[in-house]
Order: C-alpha cells, then structure tokens, then sequence
C-alpha cells in the first residue's frame, strides 16, 4: 500500500512538473517565437547596429516614421506605436532598416499580409522565398526596378518578432547584402 502511494506521488509531482508549475524548463530570455526579446523602449536603437555593419557600409543614422508614413510607403498598418528607419551607404548602395512597432501581435501579423499582397506576383512564381537565419524565417520578397533602362532585380527580407515588424530593403542586386543586415540586426 505504501509503495502504490509513494508511486502515486512521484507521478503527481512528474505531472505537475512536466506541466510547468514546478519547473520553469529553458528560460533563455526567448519570446515566444524563439527568437530574442526586443528591447522595446524605443525602435530606433533596434535599427541602429552597432558594430554589426555589414562591411563597407556606414549607418547615416535614423529618422522616425509616422504611421502615415507606413501606410504611405509600406502597406496599411494599424496600431503603430512607433517606427523607425535606420540608414545605411556604401560607395554604391544604400541600405534601410525599417522596425515598426504595433501595439499587440494581430496588427503586427495583418501588417505582414497587407505588405506581402503589395508585390506584384511574377510569372516564374518566385516572388517570395522563405529564408532562415538567427533562429527563425523571414520572407524575401524579389521585384524588378527600372536602372539605366533595364530591368535590375530587387530583394527585401521582412518578418516580425512579437510586436516589431522588420522590412530590410536597399537599392541592390545582389540578395545576399540584404540577408548580411537582416542577421545583423540579431532578431
């Protein structure tokens, strides 16, 4: 009888254990994507960083955007709390970090579908590709620009992470600067 009542004891405590009441599991400061926390007090030092610059490139600085400025440049946002664009030039690109922070993660979630439904889907359907780095996917998105006449690909990468949405976009052809400043970002 005590051995069925000690058994019946360590299961309740594995139980209660394995739910998370007990033991708190890996609690590496994570959100709940997997990806790292934002520091959210303010979105400009997100697009600022650091010493984490692609090389050859210098950061310019940032400058704020309104949320008509997102809605005008972007997609329709609603709940914007905050945005900001961090600035970036090399001898022969420039290059921009876009951290728009919403208010919860729905408006975050139904600003990705209204920027992802701004692209002109191309015929060889490869309009959008997933990409992984830091931990997580993002969507790079491919367009076409007129430059001297012809046609020049252009690639931005966007994804979010809780409440902020990322939009990295420059004036290149070449896919993998983009990737270089969306892993900078560390997010």
């Amino acid at each position: 009888m005590k051995k069925q009542l000690g058994l019946i004891l360590i299961f309740a405590v594995l139980l209660i254990g394995f739910s998370g009441c007990i033991f708190k599991g890996n609690d590496d400061n994570n959100g709940s994507s997997g990806m790292p926390t934002i520091p959210v007090d303010n979105v400009s030092e997100i697009v600022a960083l650091g010493n984490s610059i692609p090389s050859g490139f210098e950061y310019l600085g940032s400058r704020s955007l309104t949320s008509d400025d997102v809605n005008k440049d972007y997609a329709k946002a609603e709940n914007v709390l905050e945005a900001s664009e961090g600035i970036y030039k090399s001898t022969a690109q420039d290059y921009y970090i876009i951290a728009i922070k919403f208010s919860d993660i729905t408006s975050a979630e139904s600003f990705i579908a209204n920027y992802k439904s701004t692209f002109k889907v191309l015929n060889n359907n490869e309009t959008f590709q997933l990409v992984e780095f830091n931990g997580h996917e993002a969507t790079r998105a491919l367009s076409y620009s007129t430059v001297g006449g012809k046609q020049a690909p252009r690639y931005k990468y966007f994804w979010s992470n809780d409440r902020i949405v990322f939009i990295i976009e420059g004036n290149s052809d070449d896919p993998t600067i983009g990737l270089d400043f969306a892993k900078a970002t560390g997010y």
